[in-house]
């Protein structure tokens, strides 16, 4: 998947955008994460830093009205993993706990069915002329 990028910057836990391919992601890095959107949808970010490492993971983005539902998904997650902010929520997929990767493939499977309680359109969508952006596929 790297390959595909031609990226500077490393893609934390590549199998993910791997099953995602066949939908075309855009892939942006900033903040110490890798956003990925689909058209003007930001639908999760990766992280997986050093500092702190009770960050790492996968930021499912939704809103509170889709949160509890979301988070339903997952059932061995605790509840401290689903965030609100206003209209705005997060399930988040830790990387220490020990169902992630099948929780994170349970999310590409959400996410390619088309589940619409994954992802916030965002407020405004930038020009795609920095670097740090790429289409995957």
């Amino acid at each position: 998947m790297t390959n595909l990028l031609k990226s500077k910057e490393a893609i934390p836990f590549p199998f993910i955008l791997d099953e995602l391919i066949s939908i075309r992601p855009t892939v942006k890095h900033m903040f110490g994460f890798t956003y990925v959107y689909l058209e003007d949808k930001l639908l999760f970010s990766l992280r997986k830093s050093s500092k702190p490492r009770s960050s790492n993971g996968m930021w499912l983005f939704t809103t509170t009205e889709h949160l509890d539902g979301l988070g339903d998904e997952f059932p061995q997650l605790s509840k401290r993993y689903r965030w609100r902010s206003g209209k705005n929520g997060w399930v988040i997929l830790p990387l220490k706990h020990a169902d992630f990767e099948e929780y994170a493939f349970k999310a590409c499977e959400l996410i390619l069915s088309g589940d619409r309680r994954i992802g916030r359109v965002t407020r405004a969508k930038r020009a795609h002329s920095d670097n740090s952006v790429y289409q995957i596929g």
